[in-house]
């Protein structure tokens, strides 16, 4: 009997399988297979055990309250309180005392977790979901092995249409913005910060539903992990780290999924503590260090609210200048949001943004494309490339080049600092004390010995290193004490 409440997964048979990994995630057993599988196997229910817990769960009442801030072990002990109430109200408590071992896993997964999806929602390695369709294996981004299978096929899979919009409902159903049939696409970010993306129905996505969820880590990768992992060296840090106290204006630019957002994340542990950042984003993704912070995001009205409540980027860039920001950082700005965004940088603070483009000349076309003329183009400082590559088959990100955009009576050019030999693995550089940012950079800082100042933050980033600093706001903050 399929039961109508916990959606199983099927119990894979690894015995013949070579297992690279395995670990557990609650009561489910995760296998990592040779063959680029991520098999997850939960704790099997017979049909008597299914049979009690439909008749069981069908019968509790919907409404039991949870506070906002209850944690997990609160509102799960609300809901088997429920589950002995109805099971003794039904005169099947004898039968639940026994089989209760087995339903436990369900009940925890089912109302306060994330449902079928569990598994993979509370795996910390995972860093994207993906289904494209009902009955078809759910896909995975595993941060261990992406590298080498860029994503696993899973056994997980939505039975069929209705689950999955079932699922959609639920989950969007906490945040307001629930896609329907007459709007059936929505972006909005679940209760752990997770970014989810979701079509519904066959309007838009054929042959149904699809689903596209983006987990961010509880701890955000910062300046230490990116140089531990040789995505930027501490020199090239050390060089955006002085530009940024000049409080430049600087694009992060990359295709989707080369890490871009990871990036900005991690120039912004750089910056002077003592300064007020303000954040623009669709979705709240980013997690920064500075007690002065101003998150705002945008607003997507739904029902009644006509789109005149919607509140959108270049809303909210219009009214950062009221917050008076040292820094002004805008998660993803798109072409037509560009303007708004160079006409508040150009009133003298601070700027950071990411933005799809393949290369820095290319990102500048783009503009000029949408009427960015080039004394705005002139307010940019530098453009930072990221990319995803492969390295005798194994996927890693780096910085491809870091250029500084240097403007002159005619436009401007792009000067390349930094960049990414990727045949011989290795940064390469041009002499930065000769660079026009540069040194505009040390001069507004007040620097007379660049050599000896980059030397100074060199140091205290390879401390970042050493020690694997994961707040290293704290141990850079040094710098403006010294």
């Amino acid at each position: 009997m399929k039961s109508r409440h916990s959606i199983s997964v099927s119990n894979y048979d690894v015995r013949d399988l070579r297992i690279l990994e395995k670990y557990t995630i609650d009561a489910a057993q995760i296998y990592i297979t040779c063959d680029g599988r991520y098999i997850v196997n939960e704790p099997p229910l017979s049909v008597e055990a299914h049979r009690l817990y439909d008749s069981v769960v069908s019968r509790i009442n919907v409404g039991i309250e949870l506070e906002p801030d209850e944690d997990i072990h609160t509102m799960s002990g609300k809901f088997r309180d429920a589950f002995w109430e109805v099971a003794e109200r039904m005169k099947r408590l004898e039968d639940a005392q026994r089989l209760f071992p087995h339903l436990d896993y369900y009940i925890r997964r089912n109302f306060v977790g994330h449902g079928l999806l569990d598994p993979l929602m509370r795996d910390d390695n995972i860093e994207d979901i993906l289904c494209s369709a009902p009955d078809r294996p759910i896909r995975v981004v595993h941060k261990k092995y992406s590298g080498i299978y860029n994503t696993l096929y899973t056994n997980v899979s939505f039975a069929d249409d209705e689950s999955m919009k079932n699922y959609i409902q639920r989950v969007y159903g906490k945040t307001g913005s629930e896609p329907t049939e007459s709007r059936p696409m929505s972006v909005t970010h679940m209760d752990d910060g997770s970014r989810i993306s979701a079509t519904f129905g066959d309007q838009i996505s054929k042959p149904g539903c699809a689903i596209a969820i983006r987990k961010f880590p509880p701890d955000p990768y910062t300046i230490t992990d990116m140089m531990k992992n040789n995505t930027i060296t501490p020199r090239m840090a050390a060089y955006l780290w002085t530009l940024l106290d000049a409080k430049a204006v600087g694009l992060i630019i990359g295709v989707t999924g080369s890490g871009k957002t990871t990036l900005l994340a991690s120039l912004i542990s750089m910056l002077n503590p003592r300064w007020r950042i303000l954040t623009i984003e669709d979705t709240l993704e980013m997690r920064i260090p500075h007690t002065d912070w101003v998150r705002l995001n945008t607003r997507k009205s739904y029902g009644m609210m006509g789109e005149e409540f919607d509140v959108s980027i270049r809303n909210l860039i219009d009214i950062s200048l009221t917050q008076r920001p040292d820094y002004e950082i805008v998660g993803e700005t798109r072409l037509f949001d560009m303007d708004a965004l160079f006409q508040s940088v150009g009133t003298g603070h601070g700027g950071l943004t990411s933005f799809h483009a393949s290369s820095p000349s290319g990102a500048l076309t783009r503009m000029r494309g949408a009427g960015i003329g080039e004394g705005e183009l002139g307010l940019l400082w530098f453009v930072a490339h990221i990319s995803k590559i492969r390295i005798q088959g194994v996927h890693s990100r780096k910085v491809m080049s870091i250029s500084e955009i240097t403007p002159h009576e005619k436009g401007v050019s792009i000067d390349t600092v930094f960049q990414y030999d990727i045949f011989g693995d290795a940064f390469t550089e041009s002499d930065i004390q000769e660079s026009r940012r540069y040194k505009e950079a040390l001069q507004i800082c007040g620097i007379d010995d660049g050599a000896s100042d980059m030397n100074k933050r060199i140091s205290l980033l390879t401390e970042c290193i050493k020690y694997d600093t994961q707040n290293p706001h704290d141990t850079l903050g040094r710098y403006y004490t010294q």
